[in-house]
């Protein structure tokens, strides 16, 4: 697809209702343990601030980021309404100069690495603006794992959207090769695991920053 902004700012208005979903629940669940009162956090790819609100009030502050417009007019409106303080939110993407090297301490980044061809350079990307130590927390659609007869009939249509542009790239993981690119890209994971199995498997993984 030559313009991703356009089909991802059509999604804006809808996107909290389909989002809250029994994944979204899971990592509610899952991230907390990792986060700390004094952690400085990048949220890519933060859609409407679902995240960023949600973790707001057991960290120092967050910088949130999406390359949609629209998505990042919804959040900046919620976040007045609900006078978010320690959130920023900005229209922009994860190679912008303004994010520096070892700055933040997790890197949160949900739904987002399957939409990159080149998840490599993105992944050592998150490891250079990461603070030594610092986490990368995630939840992926692995599109190649077994799913249900729905999942393989949705995942072939959504191949064919993909042949045909009328949706963005996205690439069909296998768990093992979603977990070989992040351990490539400098990282050790500390926790993972399977958070549903339909339609499509979704996996999980907090991985810190090894080297």
């Amino acid at each position: 697809m030559n313009n991703p902004e356009k089909f991802w700012n059509k999604r804006s208005k809808n996107y909290d209702k389909k989002a809250k979903d029994k994944t979204f629940e899971q990592i509610l669940k899952r991230t907390p343990k990792f986060l700390k009162p004094d952690a400085i956090v990048l949220d890519f790819a933060c859609a409407t601030g679902l995240y960023s609100f949600e973790f707001a009030d057991k960290v120092k502050s967050i910088h949130a980021f999406d390359t949609s417009s629209e998505m990042i007019a919804v959040a900046e409106h919620l976040a007045l309404k609900n006078a978010a303080k320690n959130i920023t939110f900005s229209q922009t993407n994860l190679f912008d100069e303004k994010f520096q090297e070892g700055s933040f301490d997790i890197i949160l980044a949900f739904n987002i690495l399957l939409y990159f061809e080149d998840v490599e350079k993105v992944l050592q990307r998150i490891n250079d603006l990461l603070k030594p130590d610092g986490f990368l927390i995630t939840s992926t659609a692995c599109l190649k794992e077994k799913r249900t007869i729905i999942g393989v009939l949705s995942g072939g249509i959504l191949f064919l959207l993909k042949k045909i542009k009328i949706l963005p790239y996205i690439r069909f993981f296998k768990i093992a090769e979603l977990e070989k690119a992040i351990t490539k890209s400098g990282f050790k994971t500390i926790e993972s695991g399977v958070l549903i199995e339909k339609p499509a498997t979704e996996y999980f993984i907090a991985a810190r920053k090894s080297k």
